[in-house]
């Protein structure tokens, strides 16, 4: 074996004094005037022409920039022209130095995992990220399901191709499962051990990786308790696989699978976290193209793994409706038909809260818009004071009178001018909530806008088109219907009118 460094680098040497520096022995001793000389057979590899993450969901394997300069030398400084020497003039603990040092010592401990592998971490650590934990000898299974069943030429040509949809639902299960395992027992792991020794330690694991582990556990109980058995039956047996067995575990997905809501919900947010870090972190776009080439990896890049999570929850209802096409039994068709509804269900479950969560934050975003609740004007410090406390006007609370999952929307907004009473138009720009309106006046210095009228709730609003094509009359009314305020809205075009007219309408009717 190609010793790790050469031999008149000093009294470090070969295989012995690479384990030493590495894990933890004279770790500093080769970090001058060895930098760029370690390389072998087997190593990191880094390659640079390796595209790094680009867009969204998932990454482009295609597109994206390829970085001209390998990651194994981030940056690294130019030689000072006035002064010379390898980093220049600039103060031993200057940035650029400890950029560079950094980059070295990355490529020195991805060396050493790809020789002897990464050390254990912590039992801790190891437990939470499913690293190492249990046994995976059941999660294994033949080639075909015909090894198991020896009748398998009898069988009619409808049985055979209901037995290959089941066989799919079963093998599929294990490559998901083995490419959870990548993200636990490679990238997380080589991150952790990484950040244990000061690299990378500003990259978040559980920002990156989410719940994955929790995954990993119901996957492996889902496998131990429903498929697992119904494989052992055939093998003990050796009758076909039967569907009906498969009934009771799918029944209860949405208990199993909970930890999927989580997931799917933070899904883009770890998504953008990848992609931002890939960008802009030279060293983690190192540490990510070593594992993407690592034989663990089986040629899996970080994005396509970030979404297989999302890709295997909802592909379940298309397994099990491959099987129910090929079982014409009566009562295994109704068994297949309760798993695929109960699926069906657990996935418009998910559906509803990551579309809930979507409005959420752009209701958030929209509340950041609008300045502070100021449509009185007080005429006195002692009159602002009790004024103070109802002068809020909180747009992310819950919507008065309807179910919590329904959450306050934001459906329209834009310019227009309005006339109250006698006086002359003004400008304003108005925002279309699913239960209120508001009048707001943009502040171009705070890029805020600012509420000017009370809100007026939909519920108690009347709009009806005035003889001017463009205008339309905002009537608020009071709980006794009568006239509360009136609003002459003065829109850009009649497009404009008609948009702001049946969105008002629409908002009221739902």
């Amino acid at each position: 074996m190609q010793t790790f460094a050469p031999p008149d680098e000093g009294p470090l040497q070969g295989l012995v004094a690479s384990r030493i520096e590495t894990y933890g022995g004279r770790h500093q001793a080769s970090n001058q005037g060895s930098a760029g000389k370690l390389h072998s057979r087997g190593g990191p590899g880094l390659d640079p022409g390796r595209q790094r993450l680009h867009g969204y969901v998932p990454f482009a394997k295609g597109s994206g920039q390829v970085r001209a300069v390998s990651p194994l030398k981030l940056r690294e400084p130019e030689p000072e022209k006035r002064h010379g020497g390898h980093f220049g003039a600039g103060p031993p603990h200057s940035p650029k130095l400890k950029e560079v040092t950094k980059a070295h010592q990355l490529e020195v401990r991805l060396h050493t995992f790809s020789m002897f592998g990464m050390p254990r971490l912590p039992p801790e650590d190891r437990r939470h990220w499913e690293i190492g934990e249990g046994s995976d000898s059941g999660l294994v299974i033949e080639k075909s399901w015909k090894e198991l069943v020896p009748g398998h030429k009898e069988m009619s040509r409808e049985l055979c191709h209901q037995q290959e949809a089941l066989w799919e639902l079963l093998t599929t299960e294990l490559i998901y499962v083995r490419k959870l395992r990548i993200m636990t027992d490679l990238l997380a792991n080589g991150l952790l051990n990484l950040q244990r020794v000061g690299l990378l330690t500003e990259v978040s694991a559980e920002t990156l990786f989410g719940n994955v582990p929790s995954l990993i556990r119901a996957h492996k109980s889902f496998w131990e308790e429903v498929l697992g058995p119904t494989l052992g039956a055939t093998r003990a047996s050796g009758q076909p696989l039967d569907p009906i067995s498969l009934r009771n575990g799918f029944l209860m997905f949405s208990q199993r699978f909970q930890p999927y809501v989580q997931y799917c919900l933070q899904v883009k947010q770890t998504m953008a976290y990848a992609r931002e870090q890939q960008d802009n972190n030279p060293l983690f776009h190192a540490f990510v193209q070593w594992c993407e080439k690592h034989k663990l990896a089986g040629r899996q890049m970080l994005g396509d793994l970030l979404i297989k999570p999302h890709q295997r929850i909802t592909k379940y209802p298309l397994l099990l409706q491959a099987v129910l096409k090929k079982s014409p039994e009566a009562r295994t068709r109704e068994a297949l038909n309760a798993m695929i509804a109960t699926v069906e269900s657990f996935l418009r479950h998910i559906n509803q809260q990551v579309r809930q969560g979507e409005e959420q934050e752009s209701l958030v975003a929209a509340a950041q818009r609008i300045g502070p609740y100021e449509v009185l004007e007080p005429s006195s410090e002692e009159v602002e004071k009790n004024l103070r406390p109802f002068c809020t006007l909180d747009l992310t609370s819950p919507v008065l009178g309807v179910a919590a999952e329904h959450t306050r929307q934001l459906l329209l907004e834009g310019p227009v001018r309005v006339k109250e009473g006698r006086e002359g138009k003004l400008d304003v720009y108005l925002f279309l909530f699913s239960d209120v309106l508001l009048v707001t006046k943009p502040q171009r210095k705070a890029d805020k806008a600012k509420v000017i009228r009370p809100p007026l709730m939909l519920e108690k609003l009347v709009c009806r088109p005035l003889r001017d094509p463009n205008s339309f009359l905002v009537i608020h009314l009071t709980e006794f219907h009568c006239v509360s305020s009136a609003l002459i809205v003065h829109c850009p075009s009649a497009a404009d009118r008609a948009q702001w007219l049946e969105k008002t309408q629409q908002a009221q009717d739902s």
